[in-house]
């Protein structure tokens, strides 16, 4: 049997260790800390991570439940959270087009700009939008939207976006080709989610080829 020495000084130390967990898990004893949560809800200007409520900093714009963040509770118990890990480029989504458009990843007809892709990214505080590739299109394939389906919300422009894009290039009737070019063409990106290709017809020759590489446009 211990004797009562032996004792006492077991239960000292046990106090001692349960003063120190508690001491580690209260921000009063350990001071400022931070540490990295997984977001299990979001609000206005706030998340939910380890069921506490975190104030997001102003460069901590859309976050999104499944977000590995970083976050701080203060002495004090005041909790903020300063935004989200970096999970790595996001991946690209490549669309199955409409009828009459071709995905351009050959050199058919000077088309050689690769598929069309696209994917959604963070960039200065804000969600956008970043288009890559091109295709090819047959005469007379004027449809209201160049892809099978309309876009999903997530990828939506506000309100309609429009850029003038590269196409195949063709001489206007009457001019030289080398003095005078058709060599672009109008494309909306509507709040709809289709993506429409403007006067396609322009010039002696229709588009047959066209390219949305680099197009980028803010989703909110």
């Amino acid at each position: 049997m211990k004797s009562g020495h032996a004792s006492t000084r077991d239960l000292a130390w046990a106090v001692r260790q349960s003063a120190k967990k508690a001491g580690e898990r209260s921000p009063s004893v350990r001071g400022a800390d931070w540490r990295t949560a997984t977001v299990t809800a979001v609000g206005t200007g706030t998340i939910t991570a380890d069921g506490i409520v975190w104030r997001c900093l102003e460069t901590y714009t859309m976050p999104l439940v499944g977000d590995v963040a970083i976050v701080s509770q203060s002495s004090n118990g005041n909790c903020i959270a300063f935004g989200r890990l970096s999970a790595g480029a996001p991946g690209w989504t490549t669309p199955t087009l409409g009828t009459g458009y071709t995905q351009g990843n050959t050199s058919s007809q000077g088309n050689n700009n690769g598929p069309i892709r696209y994917r959604r990214i963070a960039h200065q505080g804000g969600w956008w939008m970043e288009w890559d590739g091109g295709a090819t299109r047959a005469n007379g394939a004027q449809t209201a939207n160049i892809l099978s389906a309309a876009l999903s919300s997530t990828f939506r422009p506000v309100a309609r976006a429009s850029f003038v894009v590269a196409r195949n290039a063709t001489s206007i009737t009457g001019v030289a080709l080398s003095t005078s070019v058709v060599h672009s063409c109008k494309c909306d990106f509507d709040s709809d989610g289709t993506v429409s290709l403007i006067s396609a017809g322009a010039g002696d020759v229709e588009t047959n080829w066209f390219s949305l590489k680099g197009i980028r446009y803010p989703l909110s």
